[in-house]
């Protein structure tokens, strides 16, 4: 198998796979339990553990937390992320990772509109 980066449209959605859910539900488990504690070193530490223990940056969490409202393509994450400080590039590669890892997945292309009717006057 090749290592070799698959290309997506700018267009296209992606959603979190099963997988993707359960570390979402863990994660936000451990960001409640955090917010209880005594400030951003505790928060910090809680999501350092979180993705310790599957593998993942500790920020994919909000890159997880992001694609839970559905499908959402690379460009409109960024968009909603700006707040966090959050670069476009980031975003990308923090998907590109989360592909790989099987926490996320693409959507299904849309099917075609169907062709208008052939009208012969």
């Amino acid at each position: 198998m090749s290592d070799e980066k698959v290309r997506y449209g700018r267009a296209q959605k992606f959603r979190l796979s099963a997988k993707g859910t359960e570390a979402v539900a863990s994660y936000s488990a451990v960001i409640e339990a955090a917010r209880s504690g005594s400030g951003r070193a505790q928060f910090d530490a809680a999501r350092a553990k979180w993705g310790a223990a599957l593998g993942l940056a500790a920020e994919d969490g909000l890159y997880l937390v992001e694609f839970e409202a559905g499908g959402r393509t690379v460009s409109e994450a960024a968009r909603n992320l700006e707040d966090c400080a959050t670069s476009a590039k980031a975003v990308k590669d923090a998907v590109e990772r989360l592909l790989k890892c099987g926490m996320l997945e693409p959507l299904p292309a849309p099917p075609l509109p169907a062709a208008p009717p052939r009208r012969y006057w």
